[in-house]
């Protein structure tokens, strides 16, 4: 079943089927998918994340916080300390991106609408995400 939403983030109303014009503020109306199917998909990709990174990051912590220092199972980050930091950093913001992913499923699936607050700051994380990506391949690539 599709959905009909107000284009004004203030108003934002949601009805069932198609409508041109919002029966709350007057204003003009889009079409969406069906939320919860959406929100499935976004709770499904956010858990996967999550899933895969959370254990990553956990086995690279201790060399990644000691870098350049043996642990006690012999392993070691052989990179810079600022290395070790933008991993850490990039690390944080995919851990980050999948909790917004998980995050805004599950709203969509409880509300059935998109939250505006949800698709900002998904855009942010991943902007920042493409931001630390390029340092980190700029600092590893040296003068």
């Amino acid at each position: 079943m599709s959905h009909s939403v107000c284009i004004d983030p203030k108003c934002a109303e949601l009805v069932e089927g198609r409508a041109a014009t919002c029966p709350k503020c007057g204003g003009p109306m889009r079409s969406v998918g069906e939320s919860p199917g959406r929100g499935i998909a976004l709770l499904v990709i956010g858990l996967i994340l999550l899933a895969i990174m959370g254990p990553v990051t956990w086995a690279l912590l201790p060399g990644l916080l000691h870098p350049g220092e043996e642990l006690a199972d012999g392993s070691s980050f052989t990179g810079t300390a600022a290395q070790a930091r933008m991993v850490l950093i990039l690390f944080g913001l995919l851990l980050g991106f999948g909790l917004m992913a998980a995050l805004n499923g599950i709203h969509m699936i409880a509300t059935r609408r998109q939250s505006w607050v949800f698709i900002i700051g998904s855009l942010a994380l991943a902007a920042l995400i493409v931001g630390a990506g390029f340092a980190f391949v700029w600092s590893a690539q040296g003068p």
